[in-house]
């Protein structure tokens, strides 16, 4: 996919209100083509992280300028332009939490009848949680991208990929944002061989580690632990 047609697409964007609890919260929008356009089914792409933003998955616009189909990007709460939480306690980031923001959009957006879903790695797993826990009867199709499906097996890879680099590298990703200049330089080079391998990177996959792992960026939602023991093994066993 090319990263370049959603540039002259046209597309509209803006921020739905979002209750959780006590707390009124709003999630910003992207979508490029008409939801109102019955003849395709809307396809809602999910990024990752969790702590990503839409923007590094924007070639996925080209499903509306080569197909007409279509759809729908947004930010998670707590990341890019969605409101930022970086107060919150740790136990109020739940996987429920996404997942009832995702609902929100949907209902909002008039299409929860009838649309599909790209999941991009957290992404993913959030769709699996999603389609498991709320069985949505609108959702038509659900297409996994490079989702784990097991995070105690992920993080047995990665330590795996990570023994061949250099010490500082392997630095850099132990101390995590205790040292956040250090693990910002040990991701670029470790994604540059296991991630992008497109050098320099995408100028929306650069914009997408800044928001998070940048001088100025927030890794409140990157830090959380509401993943580390998601196994969708057992969410499916269930």
């Amino acid at each position: 996919m090319s990263s370049l047609g959603y540039e002259l697409a046209p597309k509209r964007e803006g921020l739905i209100p979002f209750t959780c609890g006590e707390g009124s919260y709003q999630t910003f929008y992207k979508i490029f083509g008409d939801l109102a356009d019955k003849k395709h089914t809307p396809v809602v792409v999910i990024h990752g992280g969790p702590g990503m933003v839409h923007d590094y998955l924007l070639a996925f616009t080209d499903l509306y300028t080569k197909d007409s189909i279509p759809v729908v990007f947004y930010d998670q709460i707590g990341n890019g332009l969605s409101t930022h939480l970086p107060h919150k306690p740790s136990e109020f980031w739940t996987i429920d939490l996404f997942i009832d923001e995702l609902v929100n959009l949907v209902n909002h957006l008039g299409i929860k009848d009838c649309f599909d879903i790209v999941g991009h790695s957290w992404g993913g797993m959030l769709a699996c949680e999603f389609e498991v826990r709320r069985q949505p009867a609108g959702l038509r199709r659900l297409v996994l991208s490079n989702s784990a499906a097991d995070m105690g097996l992920r993080r047995q890879s990665g330590a795996q990929l990570i023994q061949p680099f250099p010490e500082e590298v392997k630095e850099g990703l132990t101390l995590g944002f205790k040292d956040r200049e250090k693990y910002c330089k040990a991701l670029e080079i470790f994604y540059a061989v296991h991630c992008c391998r497109v050098h320099p990177f995408p100028l929306e996959f650069q914009y997408a580690l800044d928001q998070t792992f940048g001088a100025n960026g927030d890794p409140t939602v990157s830090s959380t632990e509401c993943v580390q023991f998601l196994c969708l093994f057992d969410v499916l066993a269930g």
